[in-house]
């Protein structure tokens, strides 16, 4: 059973207790006909009660078992309601509550966690955390994909997208539509993504923000999606709605920990001075990124489809794109320079190019700068069909960097990653093409 479950359950109880002294006083005033209405609202309530226990516990609890009795002792006072004393009917009533009452506060406590996910790509920021709840028998651990919309040029949403079957298959999926974070109120919630709607490309759906689900919760945690390169963090990544409402905020190191306090304290003094500095260091905890865990312990299971790439033990070249390659002013230097490089690594016999392109890269251009979204859709057609190298545009970001020898490309939280297993990093620079 829930705590909180538990806690409204006892509530209900205690006004029970109330009512039965009330009983007592009409029986006294020998109002009979406000007595037995009263005592058919007990016996409803207690079925009620009785009904919940079943949902949670299963049948046969000892918590039922003194409720069916409570509910017979009901009806027998008020087929006796002239006979009987006041005192008797209130002792006959509180005895069967009592220990009703005794059993529902034995009951074990199952808490609740649920992660809420909304790019499958990105479950591996949530991942190990949610593995290490799965072991804990104290705890109901739950995933629960959120959908998210795409935002056109003009910030008007566009349509919904849900990716809930994309991910692992051995992780559980919760429907987002048949599961009500506001009826069941997990203890804690999980998020990843800390926009709300402050993101040009993307917003989850308006209910999922964290502004609102903090209701919903004991407590609201929030880890990033990305890991922050070098540890160096830019001040606006801590006072983004997501930081601004969790309770706890789980950072990759001790020294990205110190930058988020310090930004927030800037930019937030009035609510620092009204909380106080500890509760500031308790919000923002180093407690490592569980995308360091997740890329030690993938598996690098190859695709058909990319072993006639890998023959004669070539070596593979993370090729890694962000997004902003494709805004206003960046884009005519950035596609020439994705033909540049595709020239450069087509056929040859030492290496081959895995592309994996920002998962947001079409999107975003549609959005920020629809006029390039043909020429670049054109470079991927041709990359792919042409097989200049492996094109990889799943969800699975860590068989990539593992099956992969060097990284090179954009400015990335991807080169952590590399960076963590010892090989080589080379940072693109869009503005060098050599003929």
């Amino acid at each position: 059973m829930r705590e909180f479950q538990k806690k409204k359950l006892l509530e209900i109880i205690s006004d029970l207790h109330t009512v039965h002294q009330k009983i007592r006083e009409k029986l006294e005033q020998k109002d009979y006909e406000t007595v037995l209405s009263v005592l058919m609202d007990c016996q409803e309530t207690a079925i009620q009660i009785g009904e919940v226990v079943e949902q949670t516990e299963g049948n046969g609890t000892e918590t039922v078992s003194h409720l069916e009795l409570y509910c017979e002792n009901i009806y027998q006072i008020s087929v006796q309601l002239k006979e009987i004393s006041p005192l008797k009917a209130y002792k006959n009533l509180e005895v069967y509550l009592i220990k009703a009452e005794n059993a529902v506060n034995h009951m074990p406590i199952k808490k609740t966690v649920i992660f809420l996910p909304y790019k499958a790509s990105m479950w591996d920021s949530l991942e190990s955390v949610w593995k290490a709840f799965c072991k804990d028998e104290e705890w109901n651990s739950l995933v629960m994909p959120i959908p998210y919309l795409n935002k056109n040029e003009d910030g008007s949403l566009g349509e919904l997208q849900y990716e809930g079957s994309e991910f692992p298959a051995d992780v559980p999926i919760t429907d987002w539509q048949q599961y009500s974070l506001e009826e069941e109120h997990p203890d804690i919630i999980f998020i990843h993504n800390p926009y709300d709607q402050y993101n040009y490309v993307t917003t989850v759906h308006p209910y999922f923000y964290a502004s609102r689900i903090k209701k919903f919760t004991n407590k609201l945690v929030y880890i990033p999606y990305f890991i922050h390169q070098n540890d160096i963090v830019q001040e606006h990544y801590c006072v983004l709605p997501g930081i601004l409402y969790a309770d706890t905020v789980i950072l990759q190191s001790e020294n990205v920990r110190e930058q988020y306090i310090k930004y927030y304290e800037a930019a937030l003094s009035e609510v620092v001075e009204k909380i106080g500095r500890e509760a500031i260091e308790q919000k923002f905890q180093a407690l490592g990124s569980p995308k360091f865990d997740v890329s030690s312990t993938a598996d690098t299971e190859i695709p058909e489809e990319w072993k006639i790439f890998l023959a004669k033990d070539k070596k593979v070249i993370f090729f890694n794109t962000h997004l902003r390659g494709l805004m206003k002013g960046q884009s005519e230097q950035f596609l020439k320079k994705l033909e540049w490089v595709f020239t450069f690594f087509k056929g040859r016999e030492d290496t081959v190019l895995l592309w994996r392109p920002h998962p947001l890269m079409a999107e975003t251009a549609k959005a920020m700068n629809p006029e390039v979204v043909e020429p670049y859709l054109q470079l991927v057609d041709q990359y792919r069909e042409q097989k200049i190298g492996i094109y990889d545009d799943s969800k699975d970001l860590h068989r990539a960097v593992n099956l992969s020898d060097a990284y090179y490309g954009n400015h990335s939280s991807v080169v952590e990653l590399f960076k963590q297993q010892g090989k080589p990093v080379m940072i693109m620079s869009e503005w060098i093409i050599e003929n």
